[in-house]
């Protein structure tokens, strides 16, 4: 044994060559290699919405003999063959993890729960394509597959259950990237997936102990065998990892340290018996996984705990070895083509067709059906795993390797456009409204209480637990009191005798609550989509529900987990679906103050950045969501908080104050409708200041500067004062801008229903609301109304106040830009991105000071000219 050279590349070593005595170096760099073009490629197919195993098979390609490998000495240089071993070995154990988190994705209950359809799909899918696969295997296997090292029987029974594969996780993750989870379509072929998943790997284990055997009574032996481990793990194994799971509180808080080291000997334990007793290692691993138990969240928690090493390290290993295993060159003539076309049409229509018409027979619409086919046609990364098992075994030889490989790629990559071209966006909402009774004859229903119950619909968008507080006491505020919690506000609690109170049947509000999980790589997310009850597990749902209870709010709860660029246009579908007149946003840029979650010792913390990915969600809410509802995005500085150490004790002891500057427009009629919806709540007051903007200076000009910015308290801060953290001005302002109303007769028709909405509601001395006591109208003109707003906002609200402002970005009758301009120059900017989306007035108030929370409301687009009814 010859001493490891100490003195590294200063000696002369190098890194390239491989010495078995110390492989981590040139073990490294194939590691590094292999991530690297598998992720690069993955950016890229990602935007066609294309599974990571493309990549990681492509990426296995580029760098083998087809590719890179043709480079003289590449190969040689960095994938040895001496070298490969150590590769084998990693991935190996890294497919044995994944086998396992595949059989923990598969969840018996809605297998069982959907058993007939299921069964049907999953049967009916499986003996066509695997009678076809039987006859092209018979064609290939004279063709080219007599050098096969194993019987004929053996070829074409592999190559029956090679065709009848249906990829699962790779099925599990298109669907969700899709949002089809929980439609009739993505339920019924994702449990059809799963029968489909366990009766393949049923064959593909007899299979491979037919192949392993010597002869038919020793292949007798090894599957009897599998069976009886089978039976250990279901009726002895599982018994006792359920109690462990409940004795060390893995079902309520996560698997412990102790339970993951548990649960992985117990793989690895499976995969050795398995592997032992003549059946390859991978399915010891799934059986072990198809019997962790799904409740109280275990099953994503093991999961959690092992996926991200798996994905990033283990799994690019195997495929890309699976790359370089696939030799293109050795399809040399039309021939070789012609059966690659040929395999690939048989595996297509052979699934599509057995899937179908058993999805037709279970009265599913023809083109649902055939969407079910599709989906059901996805090969993917299980089928890569079953080519080389067959190809490691000797069952296929290079050349019907590379065949089968080019038709599980195709098939993979053909499936989302085919489904997406087969069942779109507007057939499935039209389905859906089918099936909920939502297509009824125009004319019908009571009108007038459609517009009623309308108005207190509102749909709240949360991704975050902080966000919880600041939406919960929003909802508070809009949500009228009963007729005997008003009457204990006005006695304060000297009367404590409770009465049945008759309130008015659209009295209460109902709130929507959209809590939206990031679709990311990992296969939990998709888990906890998958799983119907996951809403009830969820923990800001379920205080949010009792928050509802506890405050007559009718609270709907849905969970969505989609892609983060698609964030905006699934709040867009739950505002139509919901039909909500509202939706709220939290905003989680610059300017909104939150609890440090990092380091709880520190509290609360104004945020200075706003990142590119809130900036964008917010901009498409506004774009998006705007054609269906109006759209609030909510700033919290500590609404309802006196101070950010201590909170109010109660609802009967909250008094916020409420300030809307009142410019003009469709934005700001929109806000005083909001506005005066407030004043159903006794301890709200109101303050509105009509802003005139004047040509001329007068009495009421403001010029804002950085002596002027006013504490909580309403103490001046000094210039040098260290408590001033305005940020600078470091940012490139941005161009976006306001749609002005150039028309004369476009800004008439604009003031007139300004003057209008107003006479109606404030000027008029008639009416509840203009008569109430808790509403205060003031009329000034200004030549800088921005900055005299923001002045006077700092007099009259405070740090658990409110202010409510329009965008100011939708049919305005003049631009704030201007003089935006000047307070940024002036006071400082909080970012481009922050003034792009919350607009020039709401980044003036943050620029200019103010302590008070901020609603940013832009008004429902193409709405007629007519003025809202005021309740």
């Amino acid at each position: 044994m010859v001493a490891t050279e100490q003195g590294g590349v200063l000696s002369g070593a190098v890194p390239t060559h491989y010495n078995e005595n110390d492989p981590i170096t040139l073990f490294i760099i194939q590691v590094i290699l292999i991530i690297f073009f598998t992720r690069i490629l993955h950016f890229g197919l990602s935007r066609f919405r294309q599974p990571r195993v493309i990549s990681e098979i492509i990426g296995g390609i580029i760098l083998g003999p087809s590719v890179l490998g043709r480079i003289p000495g590449f190969n040689d240089a960095i994938f040895p063959k001496a070298s490969r071993a150590n590769l084998n070995l990693l991935s190996t154990l890294g497919l044995i993890l994944y086998l396992f988190i595949v059989g923990v994705e598969l969840n018996p209950k809605a297998l069982i729960k959907n058993a007939r359809v299921a069964l049907t799909i999953s049967a009916a899918g499986i003996a066509l394509p695997f009678a076809l696969g039987i006859g092209v295997g018979y064609g290939l296997y004279h063709a080219m597959g007599n050098d096969s090292q194993t019987t004929f029987s053996s070829f074409i029974l592999f190559i029956g259950v090679a065709m009848s594969i249906t990829a699962f996780p790779v099925l599990a993750r298109i669907l969700s990237e899709l949002q089809l989870l929980r439609t009739p379509v993505g339920s019924t072929a994702l449990t059809a997936g799963v029968g489909d998943d366990v009766a393949a790997w049923v064959l593909l284990a007899l299979v491979v102990t037919i192949v392993n055997a010597s002869n038919s009574l020793i292949a007798l032996y090894v599957f009897l065998l599998a069976i009886a481990w089978t039976l250990i793990v279901i009726f002895v194994i599982r018994p006792i990892l359920l109690k462990l799971i409940v004795k060390t509180g893995s079902n309520d808080n996560g698997p412990t340290v102790m339970m993951v080291v548990i649960t992985l000997s117990i793989v690895l334990i499976s995969a050795f018996v398995t592997n032992v007793i003549g059946v390859h290692a991978i399915f010891g691993g799934f059986l072990v996984g198809v019997i962790i138990p799904h409740e109280g969240g275990f099953a994503v928690g093991i999961t959690e705990k092992i996926e991200d090493l798996v994905n990033v390290l283990f799994l690019p290993i195997y495929f890309a070895l699976s790359g370089i295993k696939t030799q293109i060159g050795l399809l040399n003539d039309g021939a070789s083509w012609g059966w690659v076309i040929l395999v690939i049409i048989v595996a297509m229509v052979g699934k599509i067709t057995g899937a179908t018409l058993a999805a037709r027979l279970n009265k599913l619409a023809w083109r649902e059906s055939l969407t079910i086919g599709v989906f059901m046609s996805c090969k993917g990364l299980v089928e890569l795993i079953v080519l080389n098992l067959g190809y490691d075994a000797g069952v296929i030889n290079g050349k019907i390797f590379v065949i089968m490989v080019a038709m599980a790629l195709v098939t993979t990559i053909l499936t989302t456009p085919l489904a997406t071209w087969l069942y779109p966006h507007e057939y499935q909402r039209k389905m859906e409204l089918k099936r909920i009774g939502h297509l009824e004859p125009e004319g019908t229903g009571d009108r007038t209480d459609e517009i009623s119950t309308k108005k207190n619909r509102l749909l709240i968008v949360l991704n975050k637990v902080e966000y919880l507080p600041p939406m919960m006491m929003l909802v508070q505020l809009l949500q009228p009191l009963s007729a005997i919690v008003r009457k204990q506000v006005e006695e304060k609690g000297e009367n404590e005798k409770t009465a049945t109170v008759q309130t008015q049947p659209n009295a209460s509000i109902t709130v929507h609550v959209l809590r939206l999980i990031e679709l990311t790589q990992r296969i939990s997310t998709v888990m906890k989509i998958s799983e119907t009850e996951e809403t009830l597990h969820d923990p800001i749902m379920n205080l949010f529900r009792s928050f509802g209870q506890l405050n007559f709010v009718k609270v709907k709860a849905n969970l969505a987990v989609v892609a983060q660029q698609d964030f905006a246009q699934h709040v867009a579908e739950r505002a139509e679906d919901t039909d909500a007149n509202l939706v709220i946003v939290p905003w989680g840029g610059a300017g909104s103050v939150i609890d440090d979650q990092s380091n709880p010792f520190v509290g609360p913390r104004e945020k200075k950045e706003t990142s590119p990915q809130v900036a964008s969600f917010t901009q498409e809410v506004f774009s998006e969501v705007t054609n269906r509802a109006n759209v609030g995005v909510f700033v919290d500085r500590g609404l309802g908080v006196s101070s950010l150490n201590q909170k109010e004790s109660s609802i009967t002891s909250i008094s916020v104050r409420v300030f809307l500057p009142f410019f003009g427009g469709i934005d700001d009629r929109e806000a005083l409708t909001f506005v005066i919806q407030l004043l159903d709540h006794p301890n709200v007051s109101v303050d509105v200041l009509r802003i005139i903007k004047s040509s001329e200076p007068t009495e009421h000009d403001t010029i804002l500067k950085n002596n002027t910015l006013m504490t909580e308290t309403g103490d001046k801060i000094p210039e040098d004062s260290e408590d001033v953290q305005r940020p600078p001005l470091a940012h490139k302002i941005s161009s976006a801008s306001a749609h002005i109303l150039h028309s004369n007769d476009e800004r008439k028709a604009s003031d007139d229903a300004d003057e209008e909405l107003l006479k109606q509601v404030l000027k008029s001395r008639t009416g509840v609301v203009a008569s109430n006591a808790r509403i205060n109208y003031t009329e000034i003109s200004s030549s800088t109304p921005l900055q005299t707003a923001v002045n006077r906002a700092k007099d009259i609200v405070s740090r658990k106040d409110l202010i409510v402002v329009g965008r100011g970005r939708n049919d305005v009758t003049f631009s704030h830009k201007a003089e935006s301009l000047d307070i940024l120059k002036n006071l400082g900017d909080y970012g481009s991105d922050t003034r792009k989306s919350l607009g020039d007035i709401a980044q003036a108030f943050l620029s200019g000071g103010t302590a008070a929370s901020i609603l940013v409301l832009q008004a429902k687009k193409n709405t007629n000219s007519k003025l809202k009814e005021i309740a």
